[in-house]
Formats: structure tokens, C-alpha cells, sequence
């Protein structure tokens, strides 16, 4: 499976990489690349219970926080607003998340032969230094080229009166969630620093 994944990701880092080089543009990126990424973004919900039951020794708050980030811009967002496609930080996000997780799955799959190199340990607990806030930028201007549309448009939202005295405004919860990137991103990161100083420093071999 982990094998299968790197593959995955690796063709849509092809895909975005070949379609930046010859298109020169932006816009039609999202056409290329949204069917892989969909599905296998999706599917990344999955590592949130392989990490709770210990499947993949990850941590399980971590890597909630970062697929329910994904998920969100993948969805609500970048699947319902054309604007945010043809944002510049489309192409961020997609070389962030696929360098990643092309990255990331290697690091699991030769761990488990018993085999891993040490330039990939390095490159693994490195990397994320650039590629960390590259892909939260992306995040975030993913999601405020979407704010005109989410303003105009409203979708997801709920209106009273209803028969479950309930209401509900994406506009505003999109906005509410970008706020929230503030506390938590410093967080997730000097945390991934702190697991860099494990690994690199000759601690504890436990994976992040």
C-alpha cells in the first residue's frame, strides 16, 4: 500500500511539474491533477486511524491536523471555487503535499525492509523547513482567492428559520479556519523540529 501511494504521488508531481513547464499557466493545472488528488487526499483520512491504532507509528493529533487541512482546501474549496484553482497557490500546495508524501511514504516503505538510507532520514526531517510553509501559503491563498465567490454564493450554509433552529455560514467559517492556521501552524511546527532533533540528534527512531 505504502508502495502504491508513492507512486500516486509521484505522478501527480509529474503531472504538475510537466503541465508548469509547458502551459506556463495556472488555470488549467487543477484539470490535470484534481482526479489523482482526490483520491488519494481522500483517502489519507485513513492514516488518522492507522496512526490511532498504531499501524504507522505517527502521531495521530499531527496527522489529523494536517489531512483535515487538505481535505478542506481539497473540498469546500478548491472543488467548489474556480478562482481558487487558478491561484498561484495551487501549484504551491501540490509540490509541498507530493514532495512530501513522495518523501514521507519512501521513509515508510524502505523502513520496513530494514533498508533506509540515511540521506532519505535526513532529507525526511529536513525538507519540511521549506516545504511546510509552502504548502500552508498555498493553503491559505487557496482559500482567500475562494472568499469572493464563498461571500457571494454562501454555499454549505444553512439559513434560519429551520426545523432544527440551526444556522451555519461558510463564508465565515472558511474565514474562522484561516485564522486558526495562526496558533497552529507554529505549533505543528516547532514540533516537527523538535522530532528532526530526535531523529538527527541520535535519539528515538520514532517516526513523525
Amino acid at each position: 500500500m505504502k508502495i502504491h501511494f508513492l507512486f500516486r504521488w509521484l505522478i501527480i508531481l509529474i503531472q504538475t511539474l510537466n503541465h508548469l513547464v509547458d502551459q506556463h499557466e495556472v488555470k488549467r493545472l487543477w484539470i490535470t491533477t484534481h482526479s489523482v488528488l482526490k483520491i488519494f487526499q481522500t483517502l489519507a483520512i485513513l492514516e488518522i486511524f492507522h496512526c490511532a491504532v498504531g499501524i504507522v507509528p505517527s502521531s495521530a493529533v499531527l496527522t489529523a491536523f494536517q489531512v483535515f487541512s487538505r481535505v478542506f482546501i481539497l473540498w469546500p474549496v478548491l472543488n467548489r471555487f474556480p478562482d481558487s484553482q487558478a491561484s498561484i497557490g495551487y501549484p504551491m500546495l501540490l509540490i509541498a503535499w507530493s514532495v512530501t508524501e513522495i518523501i514521507r511514504y519512501s521513509y515508510y516503505f524502505l523502513n520496513i525492509l530494514s533498508c533506509v538510507p540515511e540521506t532519505l532520514t535526513f532529507l525526511r526531517y529536513t525538507l519540511f523547513i521549506g516545504l511546510y510553509p509552502l504548502g500552508v501559503t498555498g493553503e491559505l491563498l487557496c482559500a482567500y482567492a475562494g472568499l469572493p465567490e464563498a461571500a457571494k454564493s454562501r454555499p454549505f450554509s444553512v439559513k434560519m428559520p429551520n426545523l432544527v433552529n440551526f444556522t451555519f455560514d461558510f463564508y465565515y467559517a472558511l474565514i474562522v479556519i484561516m485564522f486558526l492556521y495562526i496558533p497552529i501552524f507554529p505549533q505543528l511546527y516547532l514540533h516537527m523540529f523538535a522530532q528532526r532533533r530526535k531523529i538527527l540528534g541520535g535519539g528515538s527512531k520514532k517516526m513523525d
